[in-house]
Order: C-alpha cells, then sequence, then structure tokens
C-alpha cells in the first residue's frame, strides 16, 4: 500500500512538473470568456459604384455565393441615388431593382438577414430648390450647402422630406433600411479635397459642425431628418447615423455629434467613420472608442490594397476602438476590391481578390451577436477572440505583423475543447499573387506556429453555457416595404435584369451611369 502511495505522489509531481514546464517554455494565449467587451454587429462592403457590373450579368449567382456564403457579409451599404441621375422616380425605382434588390435578395435567398445601410454622397440635382452654390469668402471654399427661405433661414425641412422620398424609392423597390447617412465624409465636402488630398474639381454638398452665414448645420439637419423619418414611418424608420466622417479622430467626432448629444440623444445609437487620413495608433483608436461609451460605432469605409496589412487594421479597430461592425469600401470594382469584375468580348469575369479573403478571416466566423472576450499574451502576434450567444463556439484571430514566426498555446481557463479547425493565410512576399489563403490546418494543438506576415482564425468547439435560452426575437414585417417579385428567384431577377441591359444598350439608352469621378481602389496585384 505504502509503495503505490509512493507511485501515486511521482504520478503527481510529474504531472505537475510537466505542467509547469509547459507553462515556462510555450507562449501561453489566455482567454478570458467571462471578461467581454463589444457585441458585433456584423461585417460587409460597399455596393455603390460598379456593383451593376456584377448584378446584371452571367457571373452573379458566383459572385453572390462568394459574397453571402463564403464570406457571409451581413451588411450591405448602399448610395441614395434619388435625383442624382434622374430627377424621374420611376427611373431611379428600376435601377434599385435591377441592382441593389438582386444583392439583398441574394443575401436573403441564401440564409442571411442583411443590414442595409444607405449613405447620401450629397450629389444631388443641383437645381434642386433647396440646394445653393456658395463661396465662402472666410476661408475661400466653394460648395453646396441648403439654400435659404424667404425668411433667411436654411430649409432643413426640405431636406428631410427629400431623403424620406429616398426611402421610398428603396421600399418601393422592395429594400427595407435599417440605417441612413445624411452624408458621407462630411468635413470633406467643402474643401475640393479628396481623402489622399488630391484636388476634386467638382464642389460638395457641406454640412458644417455649426450653422453660419455660409453654410447649414450638420446636426439640425439631422434633426430635421429624424423627425421627418418618425413622421412618416413611426417605428418602422430608418435609424440614422451619426457623423459619418471621413476620419475618425475624438475632437473631430465630438464637433459634429456633441450637439445631437446634448439637443436629441434619442435621434442616433451608432456613431459611423471611415479610416482615411486616420492616425491608426492603439492610443488614437482607442481615445476614439472611449469618448463615446454610450454608442456603438461602425466603421463603415475604408480601402488597403496590402492586404495584410489591412488585416492587422481590421483587428487593431476591432480590439482598440472596439468597433461592433466593420465595412471594406469597395465590394465590387474594376481593378480592385473585394471582388474584382471585368467584362471583354461580351463575356464577364470574376475574381476574388486578397481583401475577400482577409475579411472572410473575420465575417465568415464571427457571427452577429458574438461578444469580444479579453486576450492576454506576450507575442508580437495580434489578437482578438469572440464567442457565441451560447458560448459553444470561439473564433480566436492571430494577425502576425512580423516577419518571424511565433507558436502558441491557447489557455481557455480550464474548458475542454470538443472540436476545433485552424484557417491560415499566409503572405508571399515576392509575389502576391502566390499569397496563399485561408488553408485549412486541421484541428488546432497546443504549439500551433504562426508564420511571419500571415492571419489565422482558431474555430473552437465548446459545450455550451448552463442554461442558456436563447433570446427570443420577432422581427416584424414593415408594411411600407412592398413586394415587388412575387416569390420569382434572383436567378430570374438577374436575367431579366441582364436582359434590359442589353435591350437598353441595343437602343442607346442609359437609365444610370455609375461611373465614379475617382477609383478609390488601390491597383495592387493580387488574387
Amino acid at each position: 500500500m505504502k509503495k503505490l502511495a509512493i507511485i501515486a505522489t511521482a504520478l503527481v509531481l510529474s504531472v505537475v512538473s510537466s505542467v509547469q514546464a509547459f507553462a515556462e517554455d510555450e507562449s501561453v494565449v489566455k482567454i478570458d470568456m467571462n471578461k467581454t467587451y463589444q457585441t458585433i454587429d456584423g461585417f460587409g462592403a460597399s455596393y455603390t459604384w460598379y456593383s451593376e457590373q456584377l448584378s446584371g450579368t452571367e457571373v452573379a449567382q458566383q459572385g453572390f455565393d462568394w459574397i453571402f456564403n463564403d464570406a457571409k457579409f451581413n451588411i450591405l451599404r448602399f448610395r441614395d441615388l434619388n435625383c442624382v441621375y434622374t430627377n424621374n422616380y420611376d427611373d431611379v425605382l428600376e435601377g434599385y431593382k435591377s441592382n441593389y434588390y438582386l444583392y439583398y435578395n441574394a443575401a436573403v435567398e441564401r440564409g442571411i438577414d442583411p443590414l442595409v445601410l444607405v449613405t447620401s454622397w450629397g450629389e444631388y440635382d443641383r437645381s434642386l430648390p433647396w440646394v445653393e452654390f456658395v463661396e465662402n469668402p472666410e476661408n475661400g471654399y466653394s460648395y453646396y450647402t441648403l439654400a435659404k427661405d424667404e425668411n433667411g433661414e436654411y430649409m432643413y425641412g426640405a431636406l428631410a422630406d427629400f431623403c424620406v422620398e429616398s426611402i421610398k424609392i428603396f421600399f418601393d423597390a422592395g429594400i427595407p433600411v435599417d440605417y441612413f447617412s445624411i452624408t458621407n465624409e462630411a468635413e470633406l465636402q467643402d474643401s475640393h479635397l479628396d481623402e489622399q488630398g488630391g484636388h476634386r474639381d467638382s464642389a460638395g454638398f457641406f454640412l458644417g459642425k455649426q450653422e453660419t452665414d455660409y453654410q447649414a448645420a450638420y446636426w439640425k439637419a439631422h434633426i430635421a431628418v429624424y423627425e421627418a423619418f418618425q413622421n412618416a414611418f413611426g417605428e418602422y424608420a430608418p435609424q440614422l447615423m451619426g457623423a459619418e466622417t471621413m476620419a475618425a479622430y475624438p475632437d473631430l467626432l465630438h464637433g459634429y455629434l456633441d450637439p445631437l448629444i446634448e439637443s436629441r440623444p434619442e435621434s442616433f445609437e451608432i456613431i459611423a467613420h471611415h479610416l482615411y487620413g486616420t492616425d491608426l495608433s492603439e492610443k488614437n483608436l482607442t481615445a476614439v472608442g472611449q469618448s463615446f461609451p454610450n454608442y456603438k460605432i461602425w466603421q463603415t469605409e475604408f480601402y488597403n490594397a496590402d492586404f495584410f496589412g489591412n488585416a492587422e487594421i481590421i483587428l487593431d479597430d476591432l480590439v482598440y476602438e472596439g468597433v461592433n461592425a466593420y465595412l471594406y469600401w469597395d465590394g465590387v470594382w474594376p481593378m480592385g476590391a473585394v471582388l474584382d469584375v471585368s467584362s471583354s468580348n461580351g463575356s464577364t469575369s470574376l475574381t476574388r481578390r486578397g481583401n475577400h479573403y482577409i475579411m472572410s478571416h473575420f465575417s465568415a466566423f464571427i457571427d452577429r451577436g458574438y461578444q469580444r472576450v479579453d486576450v492576454q499574451d506576450d507575442l508580437n502576434t495580434k489578437f482578438a477572440a469572440f464567442k457565441s450567444p451560447d458560448e459553444s463556439k470561439l473564433i480566436v484571430i492571430a494577425v502576425n505583423p512580423t516577419k518571424n514566426s511565433e507558436s502558441l498555446s491557447i489557455d481557455l481557463g480550464g474548458k475542454d475543447i470538443l472540436g476545433s479547425k485552424v484557417y491560415l493565410s499566409t503572405e508571399d512576399a515576392e509575389n502576391s499573387f502566390k499569397n496563399k489563403y485561408l488553408q485549412d490546418l486541421g484541428e488546432y494543438h497546443n504549439g500551433l506556429e504562426i508564420p511571419g506576415r500571415s492571419l489565422t482564425t482558431i474555430e473552437i468547439n465548446l459545450a455550451p453555457k448552463a442554461g442558456y435560452v436563447p433570446e427570443e426575437t420577432i422581427k416584424k414585417e414593415n408594411p411600407y416595404v412592398k413586394s415587388s417579385t412575387n416569390g420569382i428567384n434572383s436567378a430570374i431577377l438577374i436575367a431579366l435584369a441582364a436582359a434590359a441591359a442589353t435591350i437598353g444598350a441595343a437602343a442607346g439608352i442609359v437609365v444610370v451611369v455609375k461611373k465614379r469621378r475617382k477609383n478609390k481602389a488601390a491597383s495592387g496585384a493580387d488574387t
């Protein structure tokens, strides 16, 4: 008996000794699933310029499969085209049905419950009675802003009525609108500059932080549109985004949002911004997130042709700023984007570019409703982790921005891993065409190697949380949204759209020209 006790003691000491050696020798990533941060709303892209070059073609179904089955994008950002290329309501409506609706319907058919954000670029017909050209003697800038009425007051109500009409066109096209932004990159529109500081020939539509003799105020326009939406649509009114600035800095966002927070805090729940010209340091991103603790934050537009650099930016924005959603800029674009579409000799070709896979590392695994949880480590590799509402799934994202590989082991505080999958994308420093994306490495194991300049997603299955009861949500049918398809599936709709485009081209008819003044997408080589 004494001998057995000695043997048992030796075994225990051996196990303890091996655990201690493991802790000392391995780089351990500790994940605390009880310490939570923001809840994720989703991921997506903009389908604005050039989006029709996919939706009305023979490769549309393939493209929609890549967007919604593979990347699982659940946020669609569209552009308000009311009185942009045509002032005819029916023409705008038909344009939406033959393009935007196809994206929305394709998402629904593939099991996605999409969130729709509509942004106004302020490119309204400049002859509209509530639009006025201004040359500001205070700074020498020229731009369009709201006209003044006979009493010398800016025509905020006219803009609000116009935005109600814009939403009605989407609703009439069968597209529910969840969120609306009254301006795009507000701080840029008076300067004749683009996101890179280059010159723009055209004057933008400008709403300033405060009302002056030479500019209408963003916050007053926001409130007018909010009230008009509530009167027109009640509980089915789209929520307004706050700001949607070009850059993300605390002072910039406070300048646009503080008057709203002080006067009508209920008029928005989400702050939107882009990342152009932004200090992407941990210090600035953290400061932005901490500046607005009572609001969600969405990053609604950014592009970067350095794919693995882009992965680091996405992860940093999720971790340091704590954004609830991240949208890439150009979902479909010639010579760039998430999907590259090109036409030659009457046929259309489609290519998944590097950022399709980079975004998919996040979007295909982190569903709406997942929460970010705490990660502690001492590696050069950067980490983020997200748990499902019932805690049966844990998604760990690892971005190694260095050239050196590192190995890791994950400590879940005693939780048993029931199953796992590891997906790895690696960069070829010499030729981006040789990058390898979303390689299936099989199950996770301790000592997992994270190569230099790589992106890794680890999908871990766990036992569901004891006593978890899913929150019951009943989605009300929006009575303002018309069903104009009568159950016709997207393949037929796409064929009809393509036929209409062909007939229009043969007849020399151009309904909507969607060519942007500038190509935001960088044209680096990738696949």
